[in-house]
């Protein structure tokens, strides 16, 4: 062998095969390669090495890395082992596996782009089709999944829903709010998927979950409780503020419906700066306005300013006295809203007070929910969604990226 086509073999990387040939077509480069058949042939079913080969397949030609600007190919002929064990089977090859077009290496570089990119644009890029794309991904992402080292022991654990799509179709998704990272999902938000997910999870990681932050919704409490025998509820105070915006909006809603024409419109117009934190001044004029002219709105706002006292509180003690005012002068108010608002902290006073021992909120869900809505705004919805979730998995951690392995 030349010296130079020695050099282009080793560059080829491929041990046991060495270049014998090349070609230049408007593909790309094609290079032909012969084995070094002293080495043997192994079984691709067992692994058993034999030293001669049944028959050898017809020369056949695969993709692989990019050579000098250009697109590579390896052509060669495949053989066949008469196997004791398994019969007539073709060989096993470490850089292809049985009956695909690319090689082991340039898949796990497709595969490492998709971590980054989007399919389409890689596929556009490559040149590579698209449901090809799909699947070599969804594949060496199973296999990283399947290296992805055991969840250690998550003391704080989060349970959100997201949505999958329009029609109501959601998820459940599970956080450990210590390291910021999903470590599962599952289809649906019931009861009972919530439950198939923390009975795969398994036993001895629920027994040491110490608490678990998630909003008022019933089937993630009772899976809770059924599972996590050692965990404490705490209610996400962000999902408690989302019920006293709800409930300003409901009085903001109601008093806009009951206004003249002229009334309705500037009710309706304020909407943003009733449920708004920081103010600008003339927003404040507005606001100051409008609960002049509106006796139950300036109520309602005056109900809202109070309760910013609630999570000011520094013990368990004054978190109680102070929701237990709160919630009388709810009653008291004769705002139907905010009633059956002070009704339902009421009912679920003992979860929503736990914040004040063990301080944690799903807040790190909001950014892993941007992060999916990128992936499904990506993908223009996503029909299998075990692939899905591998994805968003992939996107927040819990799968490594291929570039690190």
């Amino acid at each position: 062998m030349s010296t130079l086509r020695k050099d282009i073999t080793e560059l080829l990387g491929l041990q046991g095969w060495e270049i014998i040939g090349y070609e230049t077509t408007d593909e790309g480069l094609t290079f032909h390669i012969e084995r070094d058949r002293s080495r043997g042939y192994r079984c691709s079913g067992c692994g058993e090495l034999y030293m001669f080969a049944y028959d050898e397949y017809a020369e056949r030609t695969v993709r692989d890395f990019h050579v000098w600007g250009k697109r590579s190919y390896l052509s060669f002929r495949e053989a066949r082992v008469d196997c004791a064990k398994c019969g007539v089977k073709v060989e096993k090859l470490d850089w292809l596996e049985p009956y695909q077009r690319m090689t082991v290496r340039y898949e796990k570089y497709l595969a490492s782009l998709c971590d980054f990119m989007p399919v389409s644009d890689v596929s556009e890029i490559e040149g590579v089709n698209k449901d090809t794309l799909y699947r070599l991904d969804k594949k060496w992402l199973d296999w990283r999944r399947s290296l992805a080292p055991e969840d250690g022991a998550v003391r704080y654990l989060g349970i959100d829903e997201i949505s999958l799509r329009k029609g109501f179709k959601y998820a459940s998704v599970f956080y450990d709010l210590e390291r910021s990272m999903v470590v599962g999902l599952v289809r649906g938000h019931k009861q009972r998927n919530v439950s198939s997910f923390l009975r795969k999870w398994g036993k001895e990681k629920c027994l040491h979950v110490e608490a678990v932050c998630s909003d008022l919704w019933a089937p993630f409490h009772n899976s809770v409780r059924l599972h996590l025998k050692n965990a404490v509820l705490v209610f996400d105070k962000f999902h408690i503020f989302k019920y006293l915006s709800d409930a300003i909006d409901g009085v903001r809603r109601t008093e806009q419906n009951k206004a003249e024409a002229q009334g309705r419109d500037f009710i309706k117009g304020v909407r943003w700066i009733l449920l708004k934190k920081d103010l600008d001044r003339k927003q404040s004029t507005t606001l100051k306005q409008v609960m002049e002219l509106n006796e139950p709105i300036a109520k309602a706002m005056i109900l809202k300013d109070d309760f910013d006292r609630f999570y000011q509180s520094e013990t368990q003690e004054e978190a109680i006295e102070v929701l237990t005012d709160w919630c009388e002068k709810c009653r008291e108010s004769g705002l139907p809203h905010f009633k059956k608002l002070a009704k339902r902290l009421n009912r679920w006073k003992d979860g929503i007070v736990s914040f004040f021992k063990y301080r944690i909120t799903n807040a790190v869900s909001e950014g892993i929910n941007n992060k999916i809505k990128v992936i499904k705004r990506r993908s223009y919805g996503f029909h299998d969604m075990d692939y899905f979730f591998n994805k968003i998995l992939q996107a927040t951690g819990r799968i490594p990226r291929m570039m690190d392995l």
